[in-house]
């Protein structure tokens, strides 16, 4: 494998002036850096990447955080971030937080000790900032006391097309599912939205409440059967997909014709609901462009730069079978 003195060997000059060339960080001449640069295309030289971290003083590692990459969005969401960290020349570590004591505690630790370069953070809480650094730190989807850039859906679009939809359709009893109105998961945002455009409009809506962390398919299709008696009586339901699976999986399993009795929307758009007959109808995020941003702010951070407060990614509206 070729070293760096063999650049230095084939190009004619010292070792450090390679090192200045392949770092950008010092005086080279133009005619010896074109020299240095031929030198590294002949051999096939590959600077190591440890070695230019050490260098630049980063670990070309990010940290994300999510709730559960099982989730079908969180698994996208990553998906998507890893690819964008990637182009940038680093790396991803991730890490659930579901169930697992201290973990939000430990990655900032990590980034205080600077064994990672900076941290997205798509869960409820960050722990308090008063003994750390803090550091480059972008949040999707959730406010913090602590000032932490924003990234998230605009979701108040999301709440007043559901809330469109379902008046265009003739609902007159609507429900949703909603993990309570904390300010601190910005999501919650479509369903007050949602809300307070179908009452305006005249339309009933009951508003179902499931734990924060009801991420698993079994908890979501056990709240179906719990609320069936209210869920039979409404003509139009909002939930997430793992939600609306579970829904038109019951209603459909109780004689209910979908859209017919029950127009049913799920808020995520991720590919599993194109698995159901009928196809869901969706408000789908943009998880390809929450990513990019996401990656974006925290490794401008990373360089000392500025970035805005709050990002808002537009959603949009995939009618399907279920409307």
């Amino acid at each position: 494998m070729a070293s760096i003195r063999d650049v230095a060997v084939r190009a004619g000059v010292g070792i450090g002036t390679v090192s200045r060339t392949l770092n950008n960080s010092g005086y080279v001449s133009e005619e010896t850096r074109l020299r240095i640069m031929k030198a590294v295309e002949e051999i096939g030289y590959k600077p190591s990447a440890i070695a230019t971290n050490m260098v630049k003083k980063r670990t070309g590692i990010i940290g994300v955080m999510v709730p559960n990459q099982e989730h079908p969005f969180f698994a996208k969401i990553m998906k998507h971030m890893e690819i964008e960290l990637y182009k940038q020349g680093y790396k991803c570590l991730i890490c659930n937080t579901l169930d697992i004591v201290n973990r939000q505690k430990s990655f900032i630790d990590m980034l205080d000790s600077r064994a990672v370069d900076g941290i997205i953070s798509c869960v409820d809480e960050l722990p308090d900032f008063s003994n750390h650094s803090r550091g480059a730190i972008v949040s999707f989807d959730r406010n913090s006391e602590a000032g932490v850039p924003i990234v998230r859906s605009e979701h108040e679009m999301g709440g007043r097309l559901v809330a469109e939809l379902f008046i265009k359709k003739g609902c007159k009893r609507v429900c949703q599912f909603t993990a309570g109105l904390d300010k601190k998961r910005t999501a919650n945002i479509r369903h007050e939205v949602m809300k307070e455009v179908l009452e305006e409009a005249g339309v009933e809506v009951i508003s179902i409440i499931t734990a924060w962390d009801a991420l698993s398919y079994s908890y979501n299709k056990d709240m179906v059967h719990k609320y069936w008696d209210i869920i039979e009586n409404v003509d139009g339901i909002m939930t997430t997909d793992i939600g609306a699976l579970s829904c038109l999986s019951v209603a459909q399993q109780k004689g209910l014709s979908i859209p017919d009795d029950l127009c049913i929307v799920a808020y995520d758009g991720t590919e599993i609901t194109e698995l159901s007959y009928p196809e869901l109808t969706v408000v789908q995020q943009d998880c390809a462009e929450i990513a990019r941003k996401c990656v974006e702010n925290v490794l401008k951070m990373v360089d000392g730069e500025k970035v805005p407060e709050l990002e808002l990614i537009p959603v949009k509206l995939i009618e399907r079978g279920t409307t």
